[in-house]
């Protein structure tokens, strides 16, 4: 028999592979080749003929995860032969999930594939922790295996994430989640089960289940009269006047609130703003708007002074919009006991900080940039991410034609 690591699966892109295990078994009959998915995947250049180089940073931890790994395969093919049972891919594979069975809970899983995860953006290890800390409090401390996740688990786990616990003493767990945060949180988990049942820990039984479906809450904009009364107001509380500030930073640039926060000197070049988005990475330029430029110059091109939580921002902007004057009401889609109900609510109590860079694009729209601009400018990847945009333009372009009802009525 010879075992040997292989980095197999590389990605182009990021050059990124997966360690395998690979045994050979060669009897008087025939030849048996097994692969064995490790949960280690690293880059292309730190691995050298079966071996971890030294230059990789973690070389250590890799090194030992790697031989425990292989230790691991080889017990278990020790244990195969001493029951006399013949070493097929198929035998190895059946008697590995007998005993990978009840050894590790579900959560563990998760927490070590949220170790394994180096490549991961924070706001992915976010997500994923918010899992981890949904599912032990879903099953109160007791552990769990992935073979009791069956469709009465999902529409339990379901309905605990939906509904609101009010006296949770952990005030991130007070509120129930709406169906579209369901959806990610599953989506979450999946990802966390696909990885195991793709290198062999787990079976595959969880693809078969009904888990909950996506639903996008219609979305709120201000249109041209509410931009200016926001323009137009001047507030008397310094907090309030930097969330203004901030507020038609993105509405004069289309950013996302964590790179408008970013701003400074060094991205200004040649009359525009240059900067790289946080979420995808891609390179934005856009012009300077004098209304923008003024801003800026300000706070002396440097926008840190401006920085709070996004929470604190969202709680301000309810304010600032408020008391800019601004009374119209918005459609509000929710949930209450897995009944969905809408409602009207001002647009005040909507109000968040994407709802600049929504109002920004919408309105852009409306006045006819056409959308591959409206796309370098905000830095989406694809035009069809921009379709959820063109629907909202349409629709609000129904609302303020149906004000000149009166103007046509014969």
């Amino acid at each position: 028999m010879n075992i040997q690591a292989v980095l197999k699966n590389v990605n182009p892109k990021s050059k990124i592979g997966t360690i395998n295990i690979y045994l050979n078994f060669v009897t008087e009959f025939d030849r048996n080749q097994i692969f064995v998915k490790t949960p280690i995947r690293i880059e292309k250049r730190y691995w050298n003929n079966g071996k971890i180089r030294k230059s990789h940073p973690n070389y250590n931890e890799y090194s030992q995860l790697l031989a425990s790994e292989q230790g691991a395969v080889l017990d278990l093919v020790n244990d195969l032969r001493l029951q006399g049972v013949p070493i097929t891919s198929d035998s190895f594979k059946s008697y590995r999930d007998k005993k990978n069975e009840g050894i590790k809970d579900l959560v563990t899983l998760a927490k070590e594939y949220i170790a394994i995860r180096t490549d991961a953006t924070k706001r992915l290890r976010d997500k994923l922790n918010n899992l981890v800390t949904r599912l032990e409090d879903f099953s109160n401390g007791k552990k769990f295996y992935h073979s009791q996740i069956n469709q009465k688990w999902v529409n339990a786990f379901s309905t605990y994430l939906q509904t609101p616990q009010p006296n949770h003493p952990n005030k991130y767990l007070r509120t129930g989640q709406q169906p579209a945060t369901i959806h990610k949180t599953f989506k979450f988990l999946k990802q966390v089960l696909h990885f195991y049942s793709k290198t062999g820990v787990i079976d595959d039984s969880f693809k078969s289940l009904n888990y909950p479906k996506a639903f996008t809450q219609k979305q709120m904009v201000f249109i041209e009269s509410e931009i200016r009364k926001l323009i137009e107001y001047q507030p008397t509380r310094d907090s309030i006047k930097r969330v203004k500030d901030l507020a038609l930073i993105q509405l004069f640039t289309g950013l996302r609130y964590s790179d408008a926060i970013k701003i400074n000197q060094s991205n200004i070049f040649n009359e525009q703003l240059a900067i790289t988005a946080e979420k995808t990475n891609q390179n934005i330029n856009i012009p300077l708007h004098p209304a923008l430029k003024n801003i800026l110059e300000k706070y002396d091109y440097d926008l840190s002074p401006l920085k709070i939580t996004n929470q604190r921002y969202n709680d301000h902007l309810k304010d600032l919009v408020k008391l800019a004057g601004i009374e119209s009401k918005a459609e509000y889609i929710y949930f209450e006991n897995g009944v969905k109900k809408t409602c009207q609510k001002h647009k005040y109590e909507l109000v968040a900080s994407h709802t600049f860079r929504r109002t920004f694009i919408t309105n852009a729209i409306i006045k006819g940039i056409p959308l591959h601009v409206i796309q370098s400018i905000t830095g989406h990847t694809t035009l069809k991410q921009l379709s959820e945009y063109v629907n909202i333009a349409d629709s609000i372009k129904q609302q303020e034609m149906n004000k000149m009802n009166e103007l046509f009525r014969v």
